[in-house]
């Protein structure tokens, strides 16, 4: 070989050490960096080694980088470099992990879960990359969404309970996320919101419930009113009983269901949806006082009447409360019901709803047991029954201050 011909001919590679004695070799490439290829896993599908390159300056910069990537790898730490944004997983989540179950979610909720996340969340939050989401960029969204993050139009923010709804959401995909290692922790953790606050509400006097019952005497629906004054159920509670989960012997009827319309998800129309009650001890059985339980009676009594009057034009939904015809009470007609009926007594017009306020708030305010109340209301937790619904009323705070002076012999 001449000594032209030697100076044409290309160099070889260098080729460094083998690294921590398991065959892989760092080499220098042509555009002067050096290389290792590490095997990181395999493709549960076709088995094949999925391979990730390494890059550096020098050798020694590529075996420490060598180093700590075999340090995540035995250790479980490493996280598959993915393109997948939040807003990707976020609806793969909800659909996947989060679908309506017995026992788990409820199918509205699940709805009003999907319906943040497509109006609220993803069009700020869903373009991130679902590895680069940061617990300041989550705080800055919670921050806006605080101050102005209405989509009605309307100035302001959303309210504590709509954000911290919002955090569920995020959050739970993100706990998924890491165990599932797509990321390595969860930013989510850090975020800081504000406390709850419940709005503040306005309830009947007890001479006002008087009004009202009489107003409605006569009134084909008086016994369901009656049951909601003496009870306080949820609207979709009381509409949803069934025929059977009413025991005249005993004195009870059970909750076992509610009743709510509701546009769902992939649905272009509302529709009466039935699903289980709001939490556990929303499942409960509420004694009946003898007047209530002769109301029902003589309900169920023209009920049967109605059946026998229709013919096969009834339609037997077998719910203890119903139209003439069999079918559920539309939710919206009783609000309509519920109007009329205040007119007629002659007091303000509240929400339907804020009859079971009065109800807590009037016994709360008479000094029952708050743990009562509670599981008559079938809240979760005492405190959030003294949070919602323990609001004195003026003469409550009379007899408060009364009681007091009786204590005290000094200020009698």
């Amino acid at each position: 070989m001449t000594e032209e011909t030697a100076k044409k001919k290309k160099p070889k590679k260098k080729v460094g050490k083998r690294a921590n004695n398991e065959g892989t070799r760092i080499s220098e490439r042509a555009d002067g960096r050096w290389e290792t290829k590490v095997t990181t896993g395999y493709h549960p599908l076709t088995g094949k080694p999925k391979r990730k390159s390494l890059y550096g300056k020098s050798q020694s910069e590529v075996e420490e980088k060598l180093v700590e990537l075999k340090y995540k790898l035995r250790t479980g730490q490493y996280i598959e470099p993915e393109k997948e944004t939040f807003g990707d997983w976020l609806l793969q989540w909800l659909y996947v992990y989060k679908k309506p179950m017995p026992n788990k979610i409820r199918i509205e909720t699940y709805s009003d879960y999907v319906d943040l996340a497509k109006k609220h969340i993803i069009p700020l939050l869903g373009h991130h990359l679902l590895t680069k989401v940061q617990s300041i960029t989550l705080q800055e969204f919670f921050n806006y969404k605080a101050e102005s993050g209405r989509l009605d139009g309307k100035e302001g923010g959303l309210s504590t309970r709509r954000l911290h709804m919002m955090y569920q959401l995020i959050n739970g995909a993100l706990i998924k996320a890491k165990k599932l290692r797509k990321i390595p922790s969860n930013p989510a953790e850090d975020v800081e919101l504000p406390s709850i606050v419940y709005k503040e509400f306005d309830t009947y006097s007890p001479e006002e419930v008087d009004c009202y019952l009489a107003a409605l005497k006569e009134d084909r629906l008086y016994a369901v009113f009656l049951l909601e004054l003496t009870t306080g159920l949820r609207k979709g509670e009381l509409l949803g009983i069934p025929d059977h989960c009413f025991d005249p012997n005993k004195g009870e009827v059970y909750i076992i269901q509610t009743i709510k319309r509701k546009k769902l998800e992939g649905e272009e129309k509302s529709k009466l949806i039935f699903s289980q009650p709001k939490s556990k001890k929303s499942k409960r059985v509420i004694p009946l006082l003898p007047k209530v339980i002769k109301e029902i009676k003589r309900f169920q009594s023209l009920k049967r009447q109605e059946k026998i009057l229709l013919g096969p034009d009834y339609i037997d939904s077998g719910l203890l409360f119903t139209t003439a015809y069999g079918t559920p009470i539309e939710p919206r007609n009783l609000n309509r019901k519920h109007a009329a009926i205040t007119k007629t007594a002659g007091i303000k017009l509240l929400r339907v709803h804020d009859l079971r306020h009065t109800v807590a708030t009037l016994l709360l305010d008479d000094g029952e047991n708050p743990v009562n109340v509670s599981d008559l209301l079938g809240h979760a937790k005492t405190s959030t029954t003294l949070d919602i619904y323990g609001h004195s009323t003026p003469e409550g705070k009379i007899r408060a201050v009364s009681r007091f002076s009786n204590l005290i012999k000094a200020i009698k």
